[in-house]
């Protein structure tokens, strides 16, 4: 058996006008998930991540740990398989729309920046009507299409590793929640949900022999809880 280990970016800097990089308590969280690694003794067979600077930033502070001469360390493959939909975009395109078909849901989008659960209200609204949306507006591209190629991503990892192998994977909430779904055979509407629920640096794992696979640890971030601080705990 083989141990697929998926990792969410630390914080980035939800609220900037560039989110894709790690915010200072984003840097602490990569700090400690790295130390948390080097405790374990946990060094990798091979490491992927998205091509986001998110997911780089992420992997860095664990390379900068494990980087010493008597490492080994794999080589690191950057795949665009494990890179986040692209959020703004969509928010973009179909906020507009949403609100020509809902004059109420426009309360909620001038509140959005404000107020954390105004932005999760419409979050999950505009990201519902995405993934049932068959041709999106402005070639968004399908859920079904993105979902596939995370699906595509995985499969690549689970025919090349080989046997009893561990493989991280750093990257986002959605292709890690993509990759459980094909594990327990989600719908698509769960899968969404199960996405806000992916914290920042968890450690999500696969097992895998051959073709088949199963869900073997979700969403763990015992290394943020062990320090006792509660800021440590992020969604975004």
């Amino acid at each position: 058996m083989s141990i697929i280990y998926l990792i969410r970016h630390a914080q980035a800097s939800f609220g900037q006008a560039n989110y894709d990089r790690l915010s200072d308590l984003g840097q602490c969280q990569a700090k400690i998930l790295a130390d948390h690694f080097q405790a374990l003794d946990l060094e990798f067979d091979a490491i992927y991540s998205g091509g986001q600077l998110r997911h780089e930033q992420t992997l860095a502070a664990y390379l900068k740990k494990f980087s010493k001469p008597e490492n080994a360390m794999p080589p690191v493959h950057k795949t665009d398989a494990f890179n986040e939909y692209n959020s703004e975009n969509i928010l973009k395109t179909l906020i507009p729309e949403m609100i020509r078909d809902d004059a109420a849901f426009e309360t909620d989008v001038t509140m959005m920046l404000a107020d954390k659960r105004s932005f999760q209200t419409v979050y999950e609204k505009v990201m519902r009507k995405w993934i049932n949306s068959e041709n999106p507006a402005n070639n968004l591209g399908t859920w079904k299409t993105y979902s596939n190629r995370v699906r595509t991503g995985l499969d690549e990892i689970m025919a090349s590793a080989g046997a009893g192998k561990k493989i991280a994977v750093f990257t986002s909430g959605g292709p890690i929640s993509v990759c459980v779904q094909k594990a327990l055979s989600l719908s698509d509407g769960n899968t969404l949900q199960l996405t806000w629920q992916i914290m920042n640096t968890s450690i999500t794992r696969l097992k895998y022999s051959g073709n088949q696979m199963a869900l073997f640890g979700f969403n763990d971030v015992t290394h943020l809880e062990i320090a006792k601080d509660e800021q440590l705990l992020t969604y975004r």
